[in-house]
């Protein structure tokens, strides 16, 4: 018995191209069921909320409007899921040189100290917290953005 008969049937039964069919129909039906049949198995991770507060020195008070509770950050390329959660104004304080050469704080007539407190999510095995690509340390300078500012800013603190 011949595999290939003068008709193209393998083994006189079926046609070489109607078997290819048929196999590649069969995978097709066998990854559908596979692939509506299996189960769910992400379970939720948990996180940790973190409270960071970021620090925006010396800009006008009328920034502060464009901040909202609710906003999220942009970062590289995109919205994160870092949330801003409450927004405090005060009146910025600078350095005054005297005549004498002494140092002393007074606060700016005009300029305000935005403090923007924003809840960062993390898992609790992370060593660092994360906002976008950036670790949120204390001191660390970053560019606080939003939909609508984008403003320097220092990260002044971290609550649990």
């Amino acid at each position: 018995m011949k595999i290939l008969d003068n008709k193209g049937r393998l083994f006189g039964i079926i046609n070489i191209i109607d078997l290819f069919v048929l196999l590649l129909v069969a995978a097709v039906v066998a990854g559908g069921i596979w692939y509506f049949s299996r189960k769910d198995t992400t379970e939720p991770v948990p996180t940790e909320v973190y409270q960071v507060t970021i620090k925006c020195a010396g800009l006008d008070e009328k920034v502060a409007d464009y901040l909202h509770v609710g906003d999220r950050l942009y970062y590289s390329g995109g919205f994160t899921d870092v949330a801003i959660t409450g927004v405090t104004v005060e009146p910025a304080k600078i350095d005054v040189v005297r005549d004498d050469g002494t140092i002393t704080v007074s606060t700016h007539p005009e300029l305000k100290d935005i403090y923007v407190t924003v809840k960062v999510t993390s898992k609790p095995d992370d060593p660092m917290l994360w906002i976008g690509q950036l670790h949120a340390t204390v001191g660390k300078e970053l560019v606080l953005k939003t939909q609508y500012v984008e403003v320097p800013g220092v990260i002044t603190g971290i609550t649990k």
